[in-house]
């Protein structure tokens, strides 16, 4: 590798390390408010640099790759191999890789061809695993050709000598199956065929006559791996016996393979293998459901609540959203089971504050995620609002505090709008007088508060764009950012506590006038509560412009810029009347 691609890595660690730690934890606010600042600051810094350092030496070889010299290709090539080892930066390793592969296109140069469209396939992967469910399409069948590329060169195997080469054509056949998701008969189908041929060239004792220094049991393995994830569709309509078999079949394998594993290592079998092989079983009609549910109990049960491993962020935070899931599947099982979904969902909010934030940052993003997905509402026991609230504060303490911020310039502006123009707020809640307006006015602020609060909810599907970046986003990863009010409406949807604050949540970037900001599918003319989001929309940019000049002093500034800038867009970007009254609020700050 060259030297700046050296130092990008460098600052990109340094970067994951700030995000890592709580040093404000337990500090009188002035001073955690302090260190959080000089935090930003650093972080802020480093992408600035690693930005420049892309600008200035990367992107122009990328940029005219046909006429690299060879030594920049062997360094471009060990600087991609260098972030994936490290699971860094899946956006700057997919437009490398994807440029090494023209450069091998070309130059006719099969090896690293072969090679490099894995290596790109895999940073869509990653890409894919950054998006939070939204949109995945783009990528799934840009896998789909990178990989299926890859995998053709099977029909010549024999004229590729290299041996690594014949592994990157073995690897992109078996990830073949990663770019095919969804669980209706077609698509389940076309998996399994994927991998059956897969399997079918993996097991056969010719190819490993050819090559037998490849890790045949590991290709074979993650064959079996991938066909597991098929065993929700085994619920979903009608399959084949030979199907059922199958999966069946790989999930034996896993468990199998990770007991035997275990065993050598002395230890006990981690959650989510038993969890694979109950869940296969119970798919395949070996167990009923409450059969299930008592075997997940004991295992649950054998999980320790300190236990921050990756096993044990498995256990504590995604293991009961699979009981959640199951136990949806009965209105008997789901009232029966009360006591239990409630304890578990206690537990996870509880633990998730107490995860050290040096362990396994990719395991626990997804597992994070995975948290919010199968939520059940039980009425007079639990809201799910609250638990939103607890995972972001739990997740992202400094993200928390800024959206309380967020939420009491809202209720600054909100107090001033009641003040002065309270025929504004007519329609809120369907309410058409102001005196009852008046009368509700502390239900609609801390409805307003919460909004704030929870309104980024949908970054937690994304994690990893906003903690562990260490340079200024792609295109692939802005469009990506802009999607996260789409993320949260559907997360905030699901129930009943919260789904009021979704439509608020949804049209927060959304500009007054329709003809800018995100996401294009809110229409404010048809929102029942669309002041409430023209609001939080200026209240958030108010207290983002405060972070982005938290170094200087703030206040000495804002009344000439900011003021500026609400009166700017205002009709445009901002309500009118929330962009005034926005105005007043800010002149009247000590």
């Amino acid at each position: 590798m060259q030297q700046y691609q050296e130092e990008y890595i460098a600052n990109t660690g340094k970067v994951i390390e700030l995000m890592r730690h709580k040093e404000s934890a337990g500090l009188p606010p002035e001073e955690a408010a302090g260190r959080m600042k000089r935090k930003k600051r650093a972080v802020r810094e480093l992408r600035e640099k690693n930005t420049r350092i892309l600008r200035d030496n990367l992107i122009p070889i990328l940029d005219d790759i046909l006429t690299a010299n060879r030594e920049d290709i062997n360094s471009l090539v060990g600087f991609a191999d260098t972030l994936m080892r490290l699971g860094l930066d899946a956006g700057v390793r997919y437009y490398v890789c994807r440029a090494l592969v023209s450069f091998a296109r070309v130059n006719d140069e099969r090896d690293l061809l072969i090679k490099e469209l894995y290596m790109t396939g895999m940073a869509l992967f990653g890409l894919k695993n950054i998006s939070g469910g939204r949109n995945d399409e783009q990528f799934y069948w840009k896998m789909q050709l990178v990989f299926g590329e890859a995998a053709g060169f099977i029909r010549i195997y024999d004229e590729i000598e290299d041996m690594e080469t014949r592994g990157y054509i073995h690897r992109s056949m078996g990830n073949l199956a990663l770019g095919i998701t969804g669980h209706d008969r077609k698509t389940a189908e076309r998996k399994m065929e994927v991998i059956r041929r897969s399997l079918q060239v993996l097991t056969d004792p010719v190819y490993h006559q050819k090559t037998p220094g490849l890790p045949w049991d590991t290709y074979i393995y993650k064959q079996h791996q991938e066909r597991t994830t098929l065993m929700e569709y085994l619920r979903s309509g009608e399959v084949t016996a030979k199907i059922v078999g199958e999966v069946m079949e790989s999930a034996q394998y896993v468990y199998d393979k990770q007991m035997e594993n275990a065993e050598k290592k002395g230890m006990p079998l981690e959650v989510r293998w038993i969890h694979n092989y109950y869940a296969a079983s119970y798919y395949c009609g070996v167990y009923t459901l409450p059969e299930l549910l008592h075997k997940l109990e004991e295992v649950y049960a054998s999980v320790s609540f300190s236990d921050y491993s990756a096993n044990g962020m498995y256990g504590n935070i995604y293991f009961p959203q699979f009981y959640s899931v199951y136990v949806s599947k009965n209105v008997e099982l789901k009232e029966r089971k009360r006591p239990v979904v409630l304890m578990m969902y206690r537990r996870v909010a509880e633990y998730i504050k107490h995860v050290p934030l040096g362990e396994d940052m990719d395991k626990l993003f997804f597992y994070v995620k995975g948290s919010l997905d199968a939520y059940i509402e039980y009425p007079g026991d639990n809201c799910f609002r609250d638990y939103v609230k607890a995972i972001i504060a739990g997740r992202r303490p400094e993200a928390y505090i800024h959206s309380c911020r967020v939420a009491e310039t809202a209720l600054n502006i909100l107090d001033q709008m009641m003040a002065e123009m309270p025929e504004q707020l007519l329609g809120i809640w369907g309410i058409q007088d102001v005196r009852e307006l008046f009368e509700r006015r502390e239900e609609i602020k801390r409805f307003l508060y919460d909004c704030c609060v929870v309104r980024n909810v949908g970054k937690l599907k994304m994690l990893e764009l906003y903690e562990v970046s260490g340079r200024d986003w792609l295109a692939e990863e802005e469009e990506l950012h802009r999607s996260h009010p789409s993320l949260g409406e559907k997360i905030l949807a699901r129930c009943d506590s919260t789904r009021d604050l979704a439509r608020v949540v949804l049209g927060h970037h959304r500009w007054y006038d329709g003809q800018g900001g995100y996401p294009e599918e809110y229409h404010r003319e048809e929102e029942r509560d669309a002041v409430l989001a023209d609001i939080v929309s200026v209240a958030d940019f108010i207290e983002k412009d405060r972070d982005l000049k938290a170094d200087g002093h703030w206040e000495e500034i804002c009344s000439d810029e900011l003021l500026g800038q609400l009166e700017a867009f205002s009709g445009t970007r901002f309500s009118p009347c929330a962009a005034e009254v926005a105005k007043k609020v800010l002149t009247k700050e000590p």
